[in-house]
């Protein structure tokens, strides 16, 4: 039998000066830290403590928020804000979501458009009972033109004939949605018609009359279908008219035009919305340029869009990619190609998407897609995605907002920040208060990251990354910590760790800095080795050493963990960490 033999081993000094993030993948060895919580890699190779948080109070009865050419912008009850300048509205009750289009800006679910330039509402908006009216009466005419054949010169003509004197008539315009009211073969019926034109100089015009005419273009397209009476006619009748029609146009009709989406999902692209339907399983794009058309079939490249997918489960996430709309569910995500209606295509990748409830998630870094799945922070390059947070050792369940730039990735639960250096290719956490924090979206503006909470019943906007000096007021005070692995759990070496030192620096400039050294002999609980605090005495030098002799053991794990505070804000960092040295004592250990 071959036995192993003991080999003698010598005195050894061993040292780490340059630090990475979280890894919980390969033992963490010393350089890298099961923790590290509020210390970020801004001095690498050291690592230091995170700056004093910088954010700004936003209103207490803000109900939507967003960031846009330099100015904030948000609803309140009643109205909105766009930097300096008020339009009162009507709103609904609830949250809202703020989308831009060009020069307008959509307040939703409501569909209210207000013009940015002169802060108007834009045409078909409804927000004043004013606007609302109802006219009966009337005469519905729908007149064939082209009784030929249905594909040369197609043409119909459907017009509301009232008498030019009705004040009520004033009220319309054209692109108004309109619900007209009549008998057929004594059953009710109504068309909701979108208005092309008031006139009264139509030829079927007659003196003292004044005729609605009514877009009848692309679903219009056959001469010998009557469309008031839902059949097919002879060549021979070339109209068909209702006395008694009623018109009414409405806030509501308006709406009942627009498909009922997750409005949380709609977003802007190339100067169109695009949304989808959980419950209908559909995706939908407005018509080129305008937000309130979305059931146009002209054939012409400003049509709207909209097409049925068939995947399982609720939509979850949306976002502009690679000059494509990308639309989530848990378990895929639908794409879809083009630049007009005609030449649109779906394409469905499966994959492990965004997680329900985590849609503000969605972010982009260096030509990336991150985002929250149900199982943690993953990564899309527009084929496949693989997971991004696997250092960090476990699933992250909560929901998250995310938002980031080429530097970092920030996904914010209400709990923790975590954070992805992409610079140097490592992970931290961070936190934003120290009371109850709701996240509720991320913006990267302007060269800065943003953060939005609610903090108790307050709303904050959070300086993440950046710089940005209308960020006022600061947090007085924050906390560190950092754990390493085990130390010395490599093989069956039977030498111990006989000396420790760790090179610190803190920065004077802060009212207080205090942290202490904990050590974990044998995976036992930690234990105060030193501690520091600058209000009881301040270190000769900014930078100092710390040595520690540690008990005799075979394993062991290091912690710092201090506070800082100040009473205005310092970009510099409290606590910096340059270097951990440490010796280890003569023995055996198998050959």
């Amino acid at each position: 039998m071959q036995y192993r033999r003991l080999i003698n081993t010598a005195n050894t000094e061993r040292y780490q000066t340059r630090f990475g993030g979280i890894n919980l993948q390969n033992g963490t060895p010393l350089g890298e830290w099961e923790e590290l919580h509020n210390m970020t890699a801004e001095s690498y190779p050291a690592v230091c403590s995170s700056q004093l948080r910088r954010f700004r109070s936003l209103p207490s009865d803000m109900t939507g928020f967003m960031m846009r050419n330099d100015s904030l912008v948000y609803t309140t009850a009643d109205a909105i804000i766009v930097g300096d300048k008020e339009l009162k509205l009507t709103l609904t009750e609830g949250q809202k979501k703020l989308v831009s289009m060009g020069a307008y800006i959509v307040v939703l679910p409501d569909w209210i458009v207000i013009n940015t330039e002169d802060m108007t509402l834009v045409d078909g908006t409804f927000t004043d009972e004013s606007t609302a009216t109802t006219i009966t009466g009337g005469r519905l005419t729908e007149a064939n033109t082209n009784m030929t054949s249905p594909s040369v010169d197609i043409h119909k003509d459907l017009y509301f004939l009232t008498d030019a004197s009705n004040s009520e008539v004033k009220k319309l315009k054209e692109g108004d949605t309109v619900k007209v009211s009549y008998a057929y073969n004594g059953k009710a019926k109504s068309l909701v018609l979108t208005i092309a034109d008031v006139s009264t100089t139509e030829s079927y015009v007659e003196e003292g009359q004044i005729a609605v005419v009514f877009d009848t273009s692309g679903q219009y397209s056959d001469t010998y279908y009557f469309f008031t009476e839902g059949r097919k006619m002879s060549a021979g009748r070339p109209y068909t008219s209702f006395d008694n029609v009623k018109l009414e146009k409405s806030a509501e009709i308006q709406k009942a035009e627009i498909p009922d989406m997750d409005y949380e999902l709609i977003v802007e692209h190339n100067n169109r919305l695009w949304g989808c339907s959980s419950d209908n399983h559909e995706i939908y794009c407005s018509k080129l340029g305008d937000p309130f058309r979305w059931r146009e079939y002209s054939g012409i490249s400003t049509d709207s869009y909209a097409v049925t997918v068939g995947s399982d489960g609720d939509f979850t996430g949306s976002t502009v990619y690679n000059d494509s709309v990308l639309f989530f569910k848990e378990n895929c995500v639908h794409i879809v190609y083009g630049t007009k209606a005609s030449n649109f295509t779906l394409s469905t990748i499966e994959l492990r998407g965004v997680q329900k409830g985590s849609y503000s998630s969605i972010c982009k870094s260096n030509g990336l897609l991150y985002y929250k799945a149900p199982e943690g922070i993953f990564v899309f390059n527009g084929s496949t995605s693989v997971r991004a947070d696997g250092r960090l050792g476990s699933d992250i369940k909560d929901t998250a907002v995310g938002v980031a730039d080429d530097n970092a990735v920030y996904m914010a639960t209400d709990d923790t920040v975590y954070v992805y250096d992409y610079l140097h290719d490592n992970w931290h956490t961070e936190s934003l208060d120290s009371n109850t924090v709701e996240m509720l979206s991320g913006y990267n503006y302007g060269g800065a990251l943003y953060l939005v909470a609610r903090v108790d019943e307050d709303f904050r906007l959070y300086l993440m990354r950046g710089i940005d000096d209308t960020m006022t007021q600061t947090a007085h005070s924050m906390s560190f910590e950092l754990q390493t692995g085990e130390l010395n759990r490599i093989g069956a070496i039977m030498r111990h760790i006989s000396k420790l030192r760790f090179v610190v620096g803190t920065d004077s400039s802060y009212d207080a800095v205090a942290f202490d050294i904990q050590i974990s002999y044998n995976g036992g609980e930690f234990k105060t080795v030193y501690s520091f605090d600058s209000k009881a005495s301040k270190p000769a030098t900014e930078i100092f050493t710390v040595p520690v002799i540690p008990m005799r053991c075979q394993r062991m794990k290091l912690k710092i963990s201090g506070t800082a505070e100040n009473t205005t804000y310092t970009s510099s960092s409290a606590f910096t960490l340059y270097g951990i040295y440490y010796n280890t004592e003569g023995g055996t250990e198998l050959g």
